[in-house]
């Protein structure tokens, strides 16, 4: 994707644009299904960032119907040439009459693929006419070149030895240097031709040089500030898919969002500074996308200072625009509506600056929980399956006595809360080490408090029922017993919380797909 960004198909139609990806961009289009599946999804991808809005050459709704269309216009260049060579003459068997596709049948080919809407006539018209006229070169080959040079610098030696009558017979030497350099050349010409052709690519539009010649009287920095818009208007997509491809695997690896907090912050200064206002939009969605993030996790100070968890409010996102309801949304866009008003942009890039700090600090915060998690599970025999989610995080541990209701036989257990579910486990005398007796998911449990006789016993017990199994359990005095059932009641509430969040994300999804 990074080649082929690089290649810009602004102000082309879609077929102009897939004919210069596919003959002067770098890229001999292969024989395999898939990976032609792949490259024409690259190329839908770009030409779609480059010219969505623009309705004349892009009359499309969105990007699967640019990937229709290229495949539908690779299969009519296919179809109107298959029997010519590379080089465009009529092959042999052209002499064969053959029904070739014809423009109606093109265009009714192509009926309801744009969002379940017809195309205009005239646009594909326009395309069946230019692919019949002049047929897209799909294949061309390297080896004709290198052959040639090769060929070209091995007679070149050969008739210098024949002029020479000094040396009237070539050694094996000299043989296997002529061979090593033919392979030299080769292989430096294979190397260099995409290079060529990429740069043939990038050469048909003009790229703008700011002169300092331009900024004699330059009081106000305008030169710094242009230098920085150019710099930043043609790479501003690169931060931008970084943060996205990082945002999606935010729930495997949320080391890497930390990273790019950083990089958002700069970013989204830079466009709310230089009144850009597409990247600035598309910058506080990733915002947005991270803020949402963090509050589906759940945690907060909390967890850290009391190891306790609040349960977060349920925010129901029926779109992926619900932020724009939002007080810190509204309030950073009318900083900056007037591109004059400077003491709004700085109160925005205020709002920026401790938005991404409090983010920071609920990242690191779940940085020490991390650590908690690895020394508790350290102690658990295979306890390493408990770090596969990253989204489970340690609350706290302790002994308790445990009564089946079955034998009724007491056991001290060890007893570990998670935040999405209760383990208890007994201490190996051999290893040292925690051996897991049961695990009971949160979301089903029940904790009741031990009221219903009077006694010391009852005053340190309370039940914990579970589909799985249900028991009771004995603290070390009342106070312990009041902290364990606050402490298991609120990881409930949260663990029930988070999978309403998800179900409600997951339904959201759903609706805006169709």
């Amino acid at each position: 994707f990074n080649y082929v960004r690089a290649i810009s198909f602004v102000g082309m139609n879609v077929e102009q644009g897939l004919r210069h990806f596919l003959t002067c961009s770098g890229f001999r289009l292969p024989g395999e299904a898939q990976k032609i599946d792949r490259i024409i999804s690259t190329f839908s991808q770009c030409y779609w960032e480059d010219n969505a809005g623009d309705h004349l050459r892009c009359p499309f709704h969105d990007q699967d119907t640019v990937f229709l269309i290229s495949f539908a216009i690779i299969m009519l260049n296919t179809d109107l040439h298959k029997n010519k060579s590379v080089s465009g003459a009529p092959s042999t068997s052209s002499r064969k009459q053959r029904k070739r596709m014809t423009k109606t049948e093109f265009m009714n080919n192509l009926r309801g693929v744009d969002n379940s809407e017809d195309l205009s006539r005239d646009y594909l018209s326009e395309i069946y006419d230019s692919i019949e006229a002049q047929p897209i070169a799909l294949f061309q080959d390297h080896d004709d070149m290198c052959s040639s040079v090769v060929s070209g610098s091995t007679s070149v030696r050969s008739s210098k030895y024949s002029v020479s009558h000094s040396k009237p017979r070539v050694s094996l030497a000299d043989e296997r240097n002529e061979q090593d350099l033919a392979s030299l050349l080769k292989s430096l010409i294979r190397n260099v031709k995409p290079a060529q052709e990429l740069l043939r690519g990038l050469a048909v539009h003009d790229h703008p040089f700011l002169s300092v010649s331009d900024y004699k009287e330059d009081h106000g920095g305008q030169m710094l500030k242009d230098l920085v818009r150019a710099a930043f208007s043609v790479t501003w997509h690169h931060f931008h898919g970084t943060i996205n491809a990082t945002l999606d695997t935010a729930h495997l690896d949320p080391d890497g969002l930390v990273l790019c907090l950083d990089v958002l912050r700069y970013a989204l200064s830079l466009a709310i500074c230089l009144d850009m206002s597409i990247e600035r939009s598309a910058f506080v969605t990733q915002l947005a996308r991270i803020k949402l993030f963090e509050e589906n996790r759940g945690m907060n100070e909390d967890i850290r200072n009391a190891r306790q968890i609040r349960p977060a409010a349920f925010r129901a996102h029926h779109d992926n625009q619900a932020f724009k309801n939002d007080s810190w949304f509204k309030h950073l866009e009318d900083s900056c509506s007037e591109p004059s008003n400077q003491r709004g942009k700085l109160s925005a890039l205020d709002q920026v600056k401790q938005m991404l700090e409090e983010l920071h600090s609920s990242f690191e915060m779940n940085q020490e929980m991390k650590q908690d998690m690895k020394r508790v599970t350290s102690c658990i025999r295979n306890g390493e399956i408990f770090l596969n989610d990253p989204a489970r995080f340690f609350i706290r541990e302790g002994d308790l006595i445990k009564r089946s209701n079955h034998v009724g036989r007491s056991t001290n257990y060890r007893f570990f809360l998670f935040s999405d579910m209760l383990v208890y486990a007994h201490k190996s005398s051999s290893r040292g080490d925690y051996k897991i007796h049961g695990e009971l998911p949160l979301h089903l449990m029940k904790v009741v408090d031990d009221n219903g006789s009077v006694g010391k016993k009852q005053m340190k017990s309370f039940f914990i029922h579970h589909p799985h199994k249900s028991f009771l359990l004995s603290a070390a005095g009342p106070e312990m017993k009041k902290s364990w059932i606050n402490d298991i009641t609120l990881a409930i509430n949260n663990e029930l919380g988070r999978k309403a969040r998800v179900e409600g994300a997951r339904l959201a999804s759903m609706s805006v797909d169709r």
